[in-house]
């Protein structure tokens, strides 16, 4: 096998791992775009319009799934600690224990279909991209929130 088949088929592992954990939250108490959004919470409070620029996607949308999240307990909004006019949302206990259960859960599934001679070495490097992705998140968030936010 080349090293372009053994990239393709990793980019098609990565889509078959979305689709099998998109099936798992299908019919759960929680989406995968909500589990972004108390990912995301995880770094500490936010504002809604970081939440949507961080997202990709228009206030609305983020107001109403804050809203959902809110009705679960997972986030309450709080005081923003720079400028108290204004409202951030951050994560709760019930919301850090919902978001630890669900990685639980998908973490699972992948080990499930990974044949176990050579899990340990796929979540090595998954681990590695995940800590390089968001380093480089960082910065791109950043400018986007700067760009938008002010």
């Amino acid at each position: 096998m080349s090293k372009s088949d053994d990239r393709h088929l990793s980019v098609r592992a990565i889509i078959v791992f979305y689709r099998e954990f998109e099936r798992m939250t299908r019919d759960a108490d929680i989406s995968l775009a909500q589990y972004r959004t108390l990912l995301y919470l995880k770094g500490g409070a936010k504002r809604a319009g970081a939440i949507a620029a961080a997202g990709a996607v228009k206030k609305p949308t983020i107001s109403a799934m804050l809203s959902n999240l809110r009705d679960k307990g997972w986030i309450a909004d709080e005081a923003d600690a720079a400028d108290g006019r204004a409202v951030s949302v951050a994560l709760t206990a019930k919301g850090r224990a919902r978001l630890a259960a669900l990685e639980e859960k998908l973490a699972d599934r992948i080990a499930e279909i990974v044949p176990s001679a050579k899990l340990t070495k796929l979540l090595a490097a998954l681990s590695g991209a995940y800590v390089s992705l968001t380093a480089t998140a960082e910065d791109r968030l950043k400018d986007i929130e700067s760009q938008f936010i002010g």
